[in-house]
């Protein structure tokens, strides 16, 4: 009887609402073995058999062999980034996502996009590298989240980022009564972590697993290359934000990626602050890495194939007053890199680049481009695309 439980159950999966969780017999919360069986044999017996007995309907029984399989029979608990535990009684089949960094996650650990309801506007103008949102809706922005939309969709559940930014739009779903989750998926420090707890609530441990290996593979081919270095080898690196003279430290996924590849933030600080040119160069970075990809700075990425922009910024940075005189800029160490290597799961492909840049004796054998193709293949569904995202391009 098990073996064929197991098929029926195999043939019931499917990849997921908040309600009673279906088929629990004795309404304890609780889907046990013998009340799984029960509802596929009732199932069964009145669909195939004429049975005059109660069935579930197919809907309910799917639903309940994802709770059983996924979620070990009890509804499904997830502790979201800031703290928060939800609990859910039926699969998550409907979402909207409301960062960019937490939907390339969504899909890396293989939750299907056609369950994607709703997303961030800017998202859906990302149609190179988010193809697959056929159908779904703008839900206005993180400033101005668009409660009509969110009313008319009511998904299971909204993905808002962690923190004052996302506050906005969690604070208009839950008025509206829809669950709301806050993960980023944006720090180095915290991607696996925020991955593997979408990836249990959502039926997805396996993909998400899966690409917390890779990220481990990557970050481990880092250190390999940067074992043994010693203090007095480590590169001081101004890492400027978006807009210029707001710098990164430590704390930001910007400034943790210079850590992790064998560099040191300067000036000393934590999250972004600002600067002027008398501090960066009583800094003298070594190198110097310049965010691009998010207003003021809104260009590269993919279908951007000229560097035109990138060669601007470039030229400007070395003519900022007394920069020319920077370690950075006598030894033509600047670089510019679109924010999607840095935050959220494509941050090792940024790790790989800024370990070449800070120490490229060292980790000359790093491929970043070979890292970048294979995550959006084997993560992405993604192949044949183009785009630039670090300047100089052959850096």
């Amino acid at each position: 009887m098990k073996a064929t439980f197991a098929v029926v159950l195999c043939l019931l999966l499917a990849v997921p609402s908040v309600a009673a969780i279906p088929c629990d017999a004795d309404g304890n919360d609780r889907l046990s073995e013998g009340e799984m069986v029960g509802a596929i044999f009732s199932y069964l017996d009145v669909t195939y058999r004429n049975g005059t007995g109660t069935a579930p309907s197919p809907a309910d029984l799917q639903d309940a062999s994802f709770i059983y399989h996924h979620w070990g029979g009890a509804p499904g608990e997830c502790t979201d980034a800031a703290g928060r535990t939800l609990v859910f009684e039926r699969p998550i089949r409907a979402v909207a996502v409301m960062s960019p960094q937490t939907l390339e996650t969504i899909r890396a650990i293989g939750y299907p996009m056609r369950y994607v309801r709703g997303a961030e506007h800017s998202i859906l103008m990302d149609r190179q590298f988010f193809p697959d949102l056929v159908g779904c809706r703008a839900v206005g922005s993180l400033d101005d989240p668009d409660a009509a939309a969110l009313a008319s969709l009511f998904p299971d559940v909204v993905f808002a980022p962690v923190g004052p930014e996302g506050d906005a739009v969690a604070d208009a779903a839950s008025a509206l009564g829809i669950p709301v989750l806050r993960f980023s998926c944006a720090s180095p420090a915290s991607v696996r972590d925020e991955a593997l707890a979408i990836g249990s609530l959502l039926g997805c441990q396996d993909g998400a697993e899966d690409l917390c290996r890779f990220l481990d593979e990557q970050d481990e081919a880092v250190r390999s290359c940067l074992d043994g270095l010693s203090a007095d080898q480590v590169q001081a690196v101004y890492v400027e934000s978006f807009p210029a003279y707001i710098a990164c430290g430590s704390g930001t996924p910007a400034g943790d990626l210079v850590l992790l590849g064998g560099g040191s933030p300067v000036p000393a600080g934590s999250g972004t602050f600002g600067v002027d040119d008398g501090v960066v160069i009583a800094a003298a970075p070594a190198v110097v890495i310049k965010l691009v990809g998010e207003d003021p700075s809104r260009f590269g990425g993919f279908g951007d194939r000229l560097p035109l922009r990138f060669i601007e910024v470039r030229n400007a940075i070395g003519n900022r007053p007394g920069w020319s005189a920077l370690p950075a800029e006598r030894e033509e160490r600047v670089y510019l890199i679109h924010a999607s290597l840095v935050e959220g799961p494509r941050y090792v492909v940024g790790l790989h680049y800024s370990a070449r840049w800070l120490h490229p004796d060292r980790c000359a054998g790093l491929d970043p481009a070979a890292v970048h193709e294979e995550y959006l293949s084997r993560f992405c569904g993604l192949s044949g695309v183009s785009g630039t995202f670090v300047y100089p391009g052959d850096a």
